[in-house]
């Protein structure tokens, strides 16, 4: 596959909240050898998102 190819894969991943799919897809996406320097920066930026999404606590709504 393309790295753009695998960057729509890992988008459509990440529309279906697979998002532990959509981080190595987006990986691979990056690591691709014709990865353009824009599909690098989405890719990893959007590995960045994920991970501070799944990362998020709210402390207010845990200690009522």
């Amino acid at each position: 596959m393309t790295a753009k190819e695998l960057l729509e894969q890992a988008e459509q991943m990440r529309r279906s909240n697979r998002f532990g799919e959509a981080i190595n897809t987006y990986r691979a996406a990056a690591a691709a050898p014709d990865a353009t320097d824009d599909i690098i920066k989405k890719s990893l930026a959007s590995v960045e998102l994920i991970q501070e999404i799944n990362d998020f606590v709210n402390v207010d709504l845990m200690n009522p």
